[in-house]
């Protein structure tokens, strides 16, 4: 499932409490500009490549109602993160996770969630604080090679701007397409805070990480959402928004910075 922008011109109560008023500046404006948040559909990776689960074990895809939803990330072997935008409204034992499984749809082990604990400051509106940790009502088993506990950033650790991370996620390869089941990653560097705060307007806060390449062309599309940024082993992103045109020049992919909330996330485990 992703998050996209729509036109403002979509007749008024066509959305329900997700939508953005039109105020603000920066990302709020934006979002504002075209009608607020549409219903998600599952993310896309554009110029990214097939990779098996093996290769990024703690990748989960996050379930409601039979569907992939979002990405998330394994982060004990009863605990999970995600995009807060993912589960927002909808009761903590409402979803499940497909873990160990290059396919979102099939294989693995698929269990269903206990509790989902949304950052209590996020913001719809500014998509700040855009994280959640997701309790599962058993424990995944971490034997098999496709499972696997992912390394947190420490708190306050930083990622100077160029490191290379990576993106992992299901979805289609470009705009329009059909989207595909099995799992593709793409590798960018990160961008400054503040050089992203430019490509945007503003609206881009402490808690969030940037990542893309200035020309465009790899990225993921309309997210992946919940799904993890990695710098080799180490979590360091959630993927939280992006935009309708996917992979275009200075549009840097939008990620919960993990090492903003570890601390927070190490209370709610």
């Amino acid at each position: 499932m992703k998050l996209i922008v729509v036109f403002a011109a979509i007749v008024a109560g066509a959305f329900s409490a997700e939508n953005v008023p039109f105020s603000g500046n920066g990302l709020a404006a934006m979002l504002a500009k075209y009608g607020g948040l549409a219903p998600m559909r599952q993310g896309r990776i554009i110029g990214g490549d097939a990779v098996s689960i093996n290769s990024f074990p703690w990748t989960l895809s996050l379930r409601r109602l039979g569907s992939h939803r979002c990405g998330a990330v394994i982060i004990s072997a009863n605990r999970a993160l995600s995009a807060a935008h993912c589960t927002d409204g909808i009761d903590g034992n409402g979803f499940e996770v497909r873990a160990g499984s290059t396919q979102h749809g099939s294989g693995g082990q698929l269990i269903s969630t206990s509790d989902v604990i949304n950052h209590p400051q996020f913001n719809s509106e500014t998509l700040i604080n855009d994280i959640c940790v997701i309790w599962l009502s058993s424990s995944l088993n971490l034997e098999p090679a496709g499972v696997s506990i992912v390394a947190m950033h420490t708190q306050g650790a930083g990622v100077a701007a160029g490191t290379t991370v990576t993106v992992a996620g299901w979805g289609a390869t470009c705009e329009g397409c059909d989207d595909v089941a099995s799992l593709r990653a793409v590798s960018k560097p990160v961008v400054s805070n503040a050089q992203c705060n430019a490509f945007y307007g503003g609206g881009i806060a402490a808690g969030m990480l940037c990542a893309g390449f200035p020309a465009g062309g790899r990225d993921a599309c309309d997210g992946d959402q919940g799904g993890p940024l990695t710098m080799g082993n180490t979590l360091v992103g959630i993927v939280s928004w992006d935009r309708l045109e996917c992979a275009r020049p200075n549009r840097p992919g939008i990620y919960a910075r993990v090492a903003h909330y570890r601390t927070w996330i190490n209370s709610n485990m």
